[in-house]
């Protein structure tokens, strides 16, 4: 795909999430409503609601123009890649399905660097003498990535949950993804958690190089980790709306326990507003709610069955 614009918002959805990044959709409309989208779809379900609705640039990884690239990202995590290498903005910020806007964070976006890293701390200490277990559940095995790149420096870095990040188009050349991905060949266990590990490994990698700039911003918010206590100040007197006005612009990401009504365990209510808006578009208050409950309804039944067969 040729580029079509310097700056745009890019998320992406298989058929299971498509209720999902409806939310992510309805965000970015409702606080950045003039930057263009594009949704990388994964499969062949139609999403023409969606492109009308939200004048979508849609990017489909059945049509990408590389074969290797189409098999390398079907089916799983690295669908989201597509914009990078045939995505239609120059430079873009990547939000997963399970991920909203809130508030405008676009000035804060840096597009004199090559990726900006949206997370909030350093993560590991520059003098650590241990590989903390998370590091490799989560990211890659420095041990085992020492017989690939014995000079990479794991220390001292800021890991980030690839759910928001920004990124110039092309800033990880393809030829450079694919070349290790066949590392995860030769040593199982090497990187984890679909894309992220890798990702991670290879931003930071090529920092260190110098062969591309890197920026870390804090711009991500996953509640289950920064606390909701923001969140929950943000929304006081919005009832089931958008806020008028938000404290602190930036991405919050629902990774971990989704946001369902029916995980009490869950704080979801950020992520309901958006669904909620999403289907205002379309019907009355009466009706929003009986969609998203509709939709729980069907995520709740599919999660039954699963048990039921196992």
């Amino acid at each position: 795909m040729k580029v079509q614009a310097p700056f745009g918002f890019v998320t992406g959805c298989h058929a299971g999430d498509k209720f999902l990044v409806q939310a992510t959709l309805a965000s970015i409309r409702h606080f950045c409503s003039d930057v263009p989208i594009c949704l990388v779809v994964d499969g062949d379900f139609d999403v023409s609601d969606l492109q009308k609705e939200y004048h979508l640039i849609v990017l489909r990884v059945s049509e990408l123009p590389s074969e290797e690239m189409r098999k390398l990202m079907s089916g799983n995590y690295r669908a989201k890649l597509a914009a990078m290498w045939e995505g239609p903005f120059e430079y873009y910020v990547w939000l997963d399905s399970d991920a909203i806007v809130w508030g405008d964070f676009t000035p804060e976006v840096r597009r004199d660097v090559d990726f900006q890293i949206f997370w909030s701390e350093i993560s590991t200490s520059p003098d650590a003498t241990e590989v903390p277990p998370w590091l490799p559940h989560f990211h890659f095995d420095p041990r085992k990535l020492r017989n690939f790149d014995a000079d990479f420096e794991w220390r001292g870095k800021p890991y980030f949950s690839s759910g928001a990040f920004a990124c110039r188009r092309n800033a990880i050349p393809f030829e450079v993804w694919r070349r290790t991905e066949s590392w995860e060949q030769q040593s199982q266990g090497l990187f984890a958690w679909g894309e992220m590990g890798m990702l991670n490994y290879l931003v930071h990698a090529m920092t260190q190089r110098g062969e591309i700039k890197s920026v870390m911003s804090d711009l991500q918010h996953i509640w289950a980790h920064h606390g909701k206590g923001e969140l929950m100040k943000d929304c006081v007197g919005a009832d089931w709306h958008f806020p008028k006005k938000i404290r602190r612009p930036r991405v919050v990401h629902f990774c971990g326990r989704k946001p369902f009504l029916f995980d009490l365990k869950a704080y979801s209510r950020p992520f309901t507003i958006a669904r909620l808006e999403h289907h205002r578009r379309q019907h009355g208050e009466l009706g929003v709610w009986f969609r998203v409950l509709s939709e729980d309804c069907q995520v709740l039944a599919r999660k039954v069955r699963r048990r039921l067969r196992r």
